[in-house]
């Protein structure tokens, strides 16, 4: 008799024992998880900066937080300069890199991307009192921002060859925006996302974001052609759920006020 029930007693602890692992609803909890390293400028807002506190924050890193809940991945970072991000991409050292990275056929060549996360549509800033610019003809005889080197130098040298439009250089964008805040110049070039988190931020700066300079830019996650997993594939479909069932989009507006999901933010 002792001896059937010390049975039933291993039987029955036995039992909890391969419950608890093999339970579908636990097991979640037992599984290894996966650790995707991503690399980050660290001081890209609203992407991805260091916040008081010194955690890295922003758009991107709540993305990237809410792939790794849905998949049980744990999330390690590391920050680099934007040439150091993609050496550390191919020496792989990282799986992938944040910082608003856009689609480019040299890019594609080289790198798998995943599904977009945001497009980045480019405009004008102007003042809050200007005539709405909705192409460049807006601005012939009118005075714009540049630094020199960039790509809007290059986007007038193709759209205005005959410069009817007087093309100012400033040392950076700040420089810029600040000139056109004041009155001393009529527009400067800016990403619709990137100028609607600043004016989010600085209500006083009285300027507006106005028409599209035909260039938008879609932002994705490279990883390496080499890789032996599928965690593109993996990060892709995440992102398509969250764009179906609006998560994307709320992340987005929380750090943009607008919906960068979408490639026709002029509305």
């Amino acid at each position: 008799m002792k001896t059937c029930k010390k049975l039933v007693r291993i039987v029955m602890f036995l039992s909890l024992i391969f419950g608890f692992v093999f339970s579908p609803g636990i097991y979640v909890q037992a599984e290894e998880q996966k650790v995707v390293t991503l690399g980050a400028l660290g001081n890209h807002p609203p992407f991805n900066f260091t916040d008081e506190e010194g955690k890295l924050v922003g758009y991107e890193v709540d993305v990237w937080e809410e792939i790794a809940k849905r998949n049980n991945f744990k999330l390690e970072y590391q920050t680099a300069t934007f040439d150091g991000l993609f050496q550390m991409l191919d020496q792989g050292k990282i799986d992938t890199i944040l910082s608003q990275i856009s689609i480019t056929p040299d890019r594609e060549e080289k790198y798998d991307f995943t599904e977009t996360y945001m497009y980045s549509p480019g405009g004008w800033f102007i003042r809050e009192d200007a005539e709405e610019v909705k192409s460049f003809e807006d601005l012939h005889g009118k005075k714009v921002a540049i630094v020199p080197g960039g790509a809007d130098e290059k986007m007038y040298e193709k759209n205005d060859p005959d410069k009817k439009i007087e093309v100012v250089p400033f040392k950076d964008n700040q420089v810029g925006i600040q000139a056109v805040a004041e009155g001393k110049i009529d527009a400067t070039g800016t990403s619709i996302p990137g100028g609607a988190y600043l004016l989010k931020e600085n209500p006083d700066l009285k300027l507006k974001i106005s028409g599209y300079n035909g260039i938008t830019e879609h932002n994705a996650f490279p990883m390496n052609k080499d890789r032996d997993d599928d965690l593109v594939e993996v990060v892709s479909n995440t992102l398509k759920e969250m764009k179906e069932d609006g998560t994307l989009k709320k992340l987005a507006e929380k750090w943009f006020g607008i919906d960068v999901t979408v490639e026709d933010q002029t509305e």
